[in-house]
């Protein structure tokens, strides 16, 4: 019978190696859904964050380095659309690039809204790198609070 030496480190190493292999590709928060591609081709993924109150559905996005002309807002139906393109500098031959994690190109996010909207309204504002959108809700789609009372 052979003795085999109990070395619980040693488990814990190999788990901390495939958590590290599986989330390497996350590390980048615009790398997009295959992770960065090489110089030139790299994708562009917008953050979003879609939150409501009881008046107003609001769309905050992330798009640092897109010019405002560059941004596209579309709404057909009850879904969203957010589409541009950030454009890449020139490589400049002169250069040794060592690093290269910016990403360009263009993008699309698609959002199902969860109530209804008053198209006529929607408002949208650019300022430092982030697009809001204000999207009021029709009076139909508001939240009535009522007190009942128990008899």
């Amino acid at each position: 019978m052979t003795l085999v030496k109990f070395r619980p480190t040693h488990e814990l190493s190999n788990i901390e190696k495939r958590m590290r292999k599986f989330f390497e590709d996350f590390d980048s928060p615009f790398s997009g859904e295959w992770g960065i591609k090489p110089f030139g081709g790299s994708s562009f993924t917008p953050r979003v964050d879609v939150t409501e109150d009881n008046n107003n559905l609001y769309v905050h996005a992330e798009v640092p380095g897109v010019e405002k002309n560059d941004i596209k807002i579309n709404i057909v139906g009850d879904v969203l659309t957010i589409s541009g393109e950030k454009k890449s500098e020139q490589k400049d031959e002169s250069k040794n690039y060592y690093r290269i994690e910016r990403n360009y190109g263009s993008f699309s996010r698609s959002f199902t809204l969860p109530s209804e909207v008053v198209t006529d309204k929607i408002a949208a504002e650019y300022k430092d790198g982030v697009l809001n959108i204000t999207l009021p809700k029709t009076e139909a789609a508001k939240v009535v609070e009522k007190q009942i009372e128990i008899k």
